[in-house]
C-alpha cells in the first residue's frame, strides 16, 4: 500500500479521513486548530495537553498502514498506556519489526499476565 500519509500532507487531508470515519468531537475539535499546517505539524504537537494518548493509538489503527514511517514512531512514542501498547501490539499485523521493538519496550515487563499469556499462546499476535 502507498504511504499516503506523510509529513507534508496537510493537516486540513487528516481532518478529512478523520470525519470520514466518524471521529469522536473532541477529536475533530482539536484537529481543526491544525487547518493550514501539515501532518508533521500534528505530530509533532500531540504533546499539547489537550491531546490525549488514546487518539495517538486511533491515528495508529485508522491511519498507520497508510503513514509513513516517522508519522507511525511518533504515534508509537505518544503511547503511555502499557496495556493500550500491549494490544496494538496484538493488533497492528503491519508494523516493522522496529516499530514492534517501540511497541514492546513501552509494555515490557509490566504486564506479566499478559506477557505470560502470549507467551504461552493464550493471547496471539495477528502479525504470524
Amino acid at each position: 500500500m502507498a504511504k499516503i500519509f506523510t509529513r507534508e500532507t496537510p493537516a486540513k487531508d487528516i481532518l478529512s479521513r478523520i470525519e470520514s470515519i466518524s471521529a469522536c468531537s473532541e477529536a475533530v475539535a482539536w484537529h481543526k486548530r491544525y487547518v493550514g499546517k501539515t501532518f508533521g505539524e500534528l505530530a509533532d504537537n500531540m504533546s499539547d495537553p489537550a491531546y490525549k494518548p488514546a487518539w495517538a493509538a486511533w491515528a495508529l489503527r485508522y491511519m498507520g498502514r497508510a503513514s509513513e514511517a516517522t508519522i507511525i514512531r511518533t504515534c508509537i512514542n505518544k503511547i503511555t498506556d502499557p496495556m493500550m501498547a500491549f494490544q496494538l501490539y496484538l493488533d497492528l499485523d503491519w508494523l516493522s519489526d522496529d516499530e514492534d521493538e517501540l511497541l514492546e519496550a513501552k509494555f515490557k515487563g509490566k504486564l506479566p499476565t499478559a506477557e505470560a499469556e502470549l507467551a504461552q499462546g493464550i493471547v496471539k499476535r495477528k502479525k504470524s
